[in-house]
């Protein structure tokens, strides 16, 4: 059974897959929802290609319940969140530092449940 933090990192794993997928597939609905101009097209491939990365990365790292890897993603991902929010990217920034705070809260909860298990 997977735990509350495996779950919000498959989550976001499977979310940035399929991001990234629909973007290779329809990458000029992306320029149009983030207001970017045709020229940045192979920019947004090549930011599509990651995302599908990512979210393979993310969904491993889920199966692996690799905890250090959780833990490491909440403040890079806050970070993201910030950037995309500065630059007016204001969903991908919801998206991104929801998920993070999503983990950051799970991995707390894991924490406590641990802690009072031994106890």
């Amino acid at each position: 059974m997977l735990s509350p933090v495996q779950i919000t990192i498959t989550a976001f794993g499977v979310s940035a897959f399929v991001s990234g997928v629909s973007t290779l597939v329809n990458p000029n609905y992306t320029l149009e929802f983030l207001n970017l101009p045709l020229a940045a097209l192979p920019s947004v491939r090549g930011n599509a290609l990651a995302a599908i990365g990512m979210g393979i990365y993310y969904s491993l790292a889920a199966f692996q319940n690799n905890t250090a890897f959780f833990a490491a993603s909440v403040p890079m991902r806050l970070l993201s969140a910030t950037i995309f929010w500065f630059q007016g990217w204001e969903a991908a920034s919801i998206w991104e530092g929801t998920a993070s705070i999503a983990t950051g809260m799970a991995l707390l909860w894991q924490l406590r449940l641990e802690k009072n298990k031994m106890e």
